[in-house]
């Protein structure tokens, strides 16, 4: 179960810091400030573990999340069981994106991939926000456009690039949606977010080690050279960000 506290109050299990403000989330940080106190004073902070389970598909939304220092991830689960990842949460973005266009249950599952804060509001103060603050509804409507072109990019890219490229993209867009360098993930945790083998993973981490780009110890991913990994990565992590900058940057 989610544990809701104060800001600055005892961090979850993975030792992720206390955010210093709400505004660490991009979405939030780009409201005007009356709009902003508004979403605040219906929000509660809460923070949750790693692969702690929010919400199975359909479910009825009945909350939201704007992420802080967590990340979440919305994953399809087949019928034999494989969980493959579509889309990343974090930071910039908010779970619960349905509500946005009329929807109102879950279309697939999600889980706290890593764990940390996230601002949670309930689904009806959502939706009432959503009609009356205008700024926070071209923003939310932003970041669903946003969503759909890294779900459009994420697809070709597991299609043609390298396992090594993409470990190092997912690697790059995990720090960021987090904001820092060093965060909880282990091998097999990473294969299912790639759908690829754990043996494959394993190579294509070793490989980012020996070239001195990242640490992997018990479970902590650390990135050393941010350049260099860059350098490593495919192509569709720069196009990501290029999105990012035009969908959710001041313009």
């Amino acid at each position: 179960m989610a544990r809701h506290k104060a800001i600055g109050r005892q961090a979850p299990s993975d030792g992720a810091e206390a955010p210093s403000a709400p505004s660490r989330n991009t979405l939030l940080a780009s409201l005007p400030g009356d709009e902003l106190s508004s979403v605040l004073e219906r929000c509660r902070e809460t923070s949750f573990n790693l692969r702690q389970e929010l919400f199975n598909e359909g479910d009825k939304i009945e909350l939201g999340w704007f992420p802080l220092t967590g990340m979440g991830s919305l994953v399809t689960v087949l019928k034999d069981g494989t969980t493959l990842e579509a889309l990343n949460v974090g930071r910039e973005g908010f779970v619960g994106m349905e509500l946005v266009n009329a929807v109102y249950t879950h279309q697939i599952k999600g889980i706290c991939q890593i764990a940390g804060y996230f601002l949670e509001i309930r689904a009806p103060d959502f939706l009432e926000l959503l009609k009356t603050l205008p700024h926070f509804q071209i923003m939310m409507r932003r970041y669903s456009q946003f969503a759909h072109e890294v779900v459009k990019q994420s697809a070709a890219c597991n299609s043609i690039h390298l396992l090594e490229q993409r470990c190092a993209r997912w690697l790059l867009m995990t720090s960021d949606a987090v904001g820092r360098p060093s965060f909880s993930l282990t091998q097999e945790f990473l294969s299912q977010m790639l759908a690829v083998r754990r043996a494959g993973v394993t190579v294509a981490v070793g490989a980012l080690e020996r070239k001195g780009l990242i640490e992997h110890h018990y479970g902590e991913v650390a990135i050393k050279d941010m350049k260099g990994l860059r350098e490593t990565a495919c192509e569709c992590y720069s196009t990501i960000r290029e999105k990012a900058d035009l969908l959710l940057g001041d313009k």
